[in-house]
């Protein structure tokens, strides 16, 4: 069965480490700030056990100065790896731009001042490993490294961004 759609919730916390840092989400700080989220995704390419496609969502920032992040990109998965005939890891990576509507305090406000630059307009990363029974593959369990990044000042003269370590729901159709 060929699952072309999907949609997700998540929650999370912002984390007060860098990318490398943040992907480990038992090993790094948190800010305090929770993030909470909804997505949609669509594959209308399959190479194999890859799949290539688009994903956008909308996610709340609270805590202090409360905001919105929209994002949108192209995602890679490969659907291949099975466990005993029972357990699906998938692991997947998501390429594209986050906008806020306001700069989060914390992390993201601190690199936001010390390169006097935007953090409105980010490039968007979200490295995903996906967990599910090969009896029902239409719905995921994942952990998401959520990343907002200048990529070293090409964008609003930002280095880094920020991120949050989120877990998620998804249901495949």
């Amino acid at each position: 069965i060929t699952h072309d759609q999907s949609v997700f919730l998540f929650g999370g916390g912002m984390t007060d480490g860098d990318m490398a840092e943040s992907a480990n989400p038992f090993g790094v700080g948190y800010e305090g700030h929770p993030l909470f989220g909804i997505g949609y995704q669509m594959f209308p390419y399959e190479i194999g056990a890859v799949k290539l496609g688009v994903e956008a969502g909308i996610a709340g920032r609270f805590g202090g100065n409360a905001n919105a992040e929209i994002w949108g990109g192209v995602v890679g998965r490969y659907e291949g790896i099975e466990i005993a005939n029972t357990v699906r890891i998938v692991p997947s990576f998501t390429f594209g731009l986050s906008h806020v509507t306001k700069t989060m305090n914390g992390r993201e406000r601190k690199n936001e001042e010390e390169r006097n630059g935007n953090a409105g307009t980010l490039f968007y990363l979200g490295p995903e490993i996906s967990f599910s029974t090969v009896s029902r593959p239409d719905v995921e369990l994942f952990w998401r490294l959520h990343h907002r990044s200048g990529a070293w000042g090409t964008l609003g003269d930002m280095h880094g961004g920020s991120n949050a370590n989120v877990v998620g729901v998804r249901y495949k159709f």
